[in-house]
């Protein structure tokens, strides 16, 4: 439950896997299999169209916002902090901020009257700020705007990503 003692563990894990693959890919395809079961069962028609649609929308919101927010991260630690530019690091704090964001789209895809829960995704700000203090030793004004750039691209990008994706379809 505490923040910094679990970015502490995080940077000092050693893992041959990346955080990428031992991290965001299962709670993406938990994510993927919720959304596909309980988007089957609240259909109103088109049961199995519905679950498959919403699930590759969900699929495809989740791995393009993480592949902008590392991207964004990337490009401002490597023109601001060329001397933090650790790749793994970067990974860690991209993937870890996803996790408040996992858990809530679970909890209100699985009851959707829970809406109002989303409000939540604020605590991922705060996992983020305390992550740049752990994994890259910034000051604080550094850490905001790194903060802001993971932060609000954990929070918004899926969306974002979502919605584009549901424009392009034909009949949706």
């Amino acid at each position: 439950m505490s923040t910094s003692q679990t970015w502490e563990g995080i940077k000092a894990e050693k893992n041959s896997n990346s955080a990428f693959k031992s991290f965001y890919v299962p709670f993406v395809l938990i994510c993927v299999s919720v959304v596909l079961v309980f988007k089957m069962l609240y259909a109103d028609s088109n049961r199995i169209e519905a679950g498959i649609i919403f699930a590759v929308i969900s699929l495809l919101a989740y791995m393009g916002s993480f592949y902008l927010t590392r991207y964004f991260t990337t490009r401002f630690i490597r023109t601001n902090h060329p001397d933090k530019n650790d790749a793994s690091s970067i990974e860690k704090i991209v993937v870890y901020s996803y996790a408040v964001v996992f858990v809530l789209k679970i909890v209100t895809t699985i009851i959707p009257s829970l809406f109002f829960l989303q409000i939540l995704n604020i605590y991922t700000v705060y996992i983020v700020w305390e992550g740049c203090r752990i994994m890259f030793d910034l000051d604080e004004d550094e850490r905001g705007k790194i903060m802001l750039i993971v932060g609000l691209s954990a929070m918004f990008v899926p969306a974002l990503v979502s919605k584009i994706v549901q424009l392009m379809l034909p009949g949706f």
